[in-house]
């Protein structure tokens, strides 16, 4: 058999309900000639004995059975013997059309694209309704762009999985998932380097994905959760400063992106985690500032007085918020460690040292 046309890597954590159409609908794609790797993280429900029936019956199926690790390293780990020409994703809890990788294929094989990316209908289980979703609306389809030539592409919502990625694009920038625990954002990082890093990205209006709504939960209750967004944020600058034309280019428009992510992550915590998460997101953007990287070509005036109101009282008073307890201070002054210690920090070398102004300013609550 010739090399597979796409590889679809399918990380799987206790999914055995939806496994009948997100799986079921692969092994029916109109594109034969494809590549399904299967990740089981450490199911602990019949997951992995589902996905055992239906490699029995089909080759063209991969499985990794491994110890629950989190979401993105079970994506590294599918896309690591993944051999297909085009890399896709499947949420297992989502399902697709049966031409997606199809027609995505054949737009990549015409434009010979990095990234081909489609929109996507949202489906709700509760009220059987399947809505069409623009995603890429205000985007010129059917032509060859990139992030370069067009900033509004890396606002866009991530939505990994309702487009193709050419898996030496991938390798050759050394695209790969964050790592962090659980499964909290880690589709934000792969978006961004992907974006920073395609030359030649086609959209296109048609959608072959659903994308399952039902099962979004409206706040992160989980102190270890709380941070997560930041984690990927680290991730993306340090990505950004191993490579100097990046840097230059991107880095500011990274502040205006994590402005947009952190406060609608603001909202979704639960609230006694929110003056923590506040003080994190002024400190953050105060170390930006130092650092020149805030430049208000890239806010609208609403987005830019949040910021400088922000930051406003650190400069001024040099206090964090008054009305956190000590339990918050202990949360920051471990992000801040974390922070210099950090998998991201290393790679990025110098990015994340924390200015001594800022740990002063940690330091005025002891």
């Amino acid at each position: 058999m010739s090399r597979p046309a796409v590889s679809i890597v399918m990380p799987i954590y206790n999914a055995s309900q939806f496994l009948k159409d997100s799986l079921g609908g692969l092994v029916q794609q109109t594109l034969t000639n494809i590549e399904i790797v299967c990740v089981n993280d450490g199911s602990t429900d019949d997951s992995l004995s589902v996905i055992q029936r239906y490699a029995f019956q089909d080759s063209r199926i991969k499985i990794i059975d491994k110890d629950n690790s989190g979401y993105g390293n079970s994506m590294n780990e599918g896309i690591k013997i993944a051999t297909g020409e085009y890399i896709g994703i499947l949420e297992p809890d989502d399902f697709c059309n049966t031409q997606m990788f199809e027609k995505l294929y054949e737009v990549a094989k015409e434009t010979e694209a990095d990234v081909v990316k489609s929109n996507y209908f949202e489906y709700s289980q509760k009220s059987n309704s399947n809505n069409y979703f623009e995603v890429l609306e205000g985007l010129e389809y059917n032509k060859v762009t990139s992030a370069k030539e067009n900033d509004r592409i890396i606002f866009m919502r991530p939505c990994i999985w309702s487009g193709i990625y050419k898996r030496k694009f991938l390798s050759d920038n050394n695209i790969v998932f964050n790592e962090t625990p659980g499964a909290s954002y880690q589709d934000t990082a792969f978006a961004f380097k992907v974006w920073v890093s395609a030359n030649r990205v086609v959209f296109i209006k048609d959608a072959y994905l659903h994308y399952r709504i039902d099962n979004e939960n409206s706040s992160v209750k989980s102190s270890g959760k709380i941070f997560s967004i930041c984690d990927e944020f680290w991730s993306m600058q340090s990505f950004l400063n191993v490579d100097k034309e990046k840097k230059e280019r991107f880095s500011k428009v990274l502040q205006a992106l994590k402005l947009d992510s952190y406060i609608w992550n603001l909202d979704r915590i639960a609230e006694e985690y929110k003056v923590a998460f506040k003080d994190l997101m002024a400190l953050e953007f105060l170390k930006a500032d130092y650092e020149n990287s805030l430049d208000k070509r890239y806010f609208d005036d609403k987005r830019w007085e949040y910021i400088q109101n922000l930051i406003k009282k650190y400069k001024e008073d040099g206090m964090i918020n008054t009305t956190a307890n000590e339990g918050e201070i202990a949360i920051l002054k471990q992000r801040i460690i974390d922070l210099e210690t950090s998998h991201s920090y290393r790679l990025g070398h110098i990015f994340m040292v924390v200015p001594g102004a800022i740990k002063r300013i940690i330091s005025k609550k002891d």
